[in-house]
């Protein structure tokens, strides 16, 4: 058996509940549904939501896989006996290139030759509806939903679709102006800068 001795510890806050890490250490992590975060069993919590256990052995073994399988680095492990450590959750940000954020719509627009999304807020039934267009006026599918994120994936990854990047970029940005616009009970104009919105009314 090891003799490796660690010291873990789990920042709930930054678990995005991707469940990576419960397979590998089921002993020592459990899921709680209801906040969606890991749960890291028999752990202190000294403040700000930061979990600590020591563990050692197999356990540390199985504790060292799930830190690595987390993808939001939730968790630092150190090893006790060397002061290495293991796995880290502290972002390199050095020597990171910086690029400056510039788009002029008149120079870098194209048209995406696979079609058009056509998005409206249908706020007589709270929905958000977004049809797919593959030439002009010729509809070939809609999804309706209340969340971006559940009419975002439902696209992309439950029909054929196949639009460029910055097609993909376009619609969560809109999907988010028609949530917020949902939300705040006013009318919805594709394209339109969410500040310009008016009041919905159904008159």
């Amino acid at each position: 058996m090891t003799s490796l001795r660690i010291r873990v510890e789990y920042d709930e806050s930054r678990c995005i509940g991707a469940k990576a890490c419960i397979p590998n250490a089921p002993d020592s992590l459990s899921f709680d549904d209801a906040r969606a975060v890991a749960v890291l069993r028999g752990a202190s919590n000294p403040k700000d939501r930061l979990f600590v256990i020591e563990a050692e052995g197999e356990k540390a073994m199985r504790l060292v896989a799930a830190a690595k399988s987390c993808p939001a680095n939730a968790f630092s492990v150190l090893d006790k006996d060397s002061n290495r450590i293991l796995v880290g959750n502290k972002l390199k940000t050095e020597g990171v290139k910086e690029i400056r954020a510039a788009y002029d719509d008149a120079k870098h627009f194209v048209l995406d030759p696979s079609g058009y999304f056509l998005i409206r807020v249908n706020h007589s039934i709270q929905e958000i509806e977004v049809g797919f267009c593959n030439e002009k006026n010729n509809m070939l599918w809609k999804v309706v939903g209340k969340k971006p994120i559940d009419i975002y994936h439902t696209i992309a990854h439950q029909t054929d679709t196949n639009l460029r990047k910055e097609h993909y970029s376009y619609l969560g940005r809109e999907l988010e102006k028609a949530y917020q616009c949902l939300l705040t009970h006013k009318k919805y104009v594709q394209d339109d800068e969410l500040q310009d919105m008016k009041p919905h009314s159904d008159k």
